[in-house]
């Protein structure tokens, strides 16, 4: 017996459905990034991005069992980098095709050096109820040696802001760069 044979539909009717969306421009790529990210053009051609991610979504749909989507992440790149009415256009395009879970928890995520007050309430305004704040570090000197471009202050107003518009958030921090003691591990996460 295959593998394949194995997974009957109800198996599959029973995994729950999540759905990773990824958009591959920055501002700059990070020199430490892995991921498939690029520096934007001047013309992000939003549109045309989301009509194609949609138009591959829909070829996904036989596959799904007719389950509907628990959560969804938005990752890059720097997804922040989009306008809401961009946000809202994918969001509502993926509800549309797979249905969206009423607790569907829907995250984005943010670069500090990208976002405001304003941006994070577009984004709430489109569907999103979770950030993810790219800090890396509340350390200027971290921040420069890692090719970031935001500074400390701006990843503490970030932070801030998507506690008052969101709520549910968190800040990612890198720990373990070269040269770092764990007294600064220790005053990042205390920050």
């Amino acid at each position: 017996m295959s593998a394949q044979s194995s997974w009957t539909a109800e198996a599959v009717a029973n995994i729950p459905l999540s759905l990773y969306l990824h958009w591959p421009w920055c501002v700059r790529k990070c020199p430490y990034c892995d991921f498939n990210s690029h520096a934007a053009p001047a013309d992000l051609a939003e549109r045309e991005y989301v009509d194609m991610v949609l138009k591959d979504l829909e070829g996904w749909l036989s596959v799904s069992g007719g389950r509907r989507i628990e959560t969804v992440f938005i990752g890059g790149g720097t997804p922040s980098l989009m306008s809401g009415d961009a946000v809202a256009r994918l969001l509502e395009g993926a509800d549309g095709l797979f249905g969206f879970t009423s607790d569907c928890e829907i995250t984005l995520e943010a670069n500090p050096g990208t976002v405001d007050e304003g941006r994070f309430r577009a984004f709430r305004d489109a569907g999103v109820n979770r950030v993810s704040v790219g800090v890396q570090s509340f350390m200027n000197e971290k921040l420069r040696k890692l090719g970031r471009i935001h500074i400390a202050d701006e990843a503490l107003r970030a932070a801030s802001h998507a506690g008052e518009v969101f709520g549910n958030f968190n800040l990612d921090l890198m720990f373990a760069l070269p040269g770092e003691t764990l007294e600064e591990v220790a005053r990042e996460v205390e920050t």
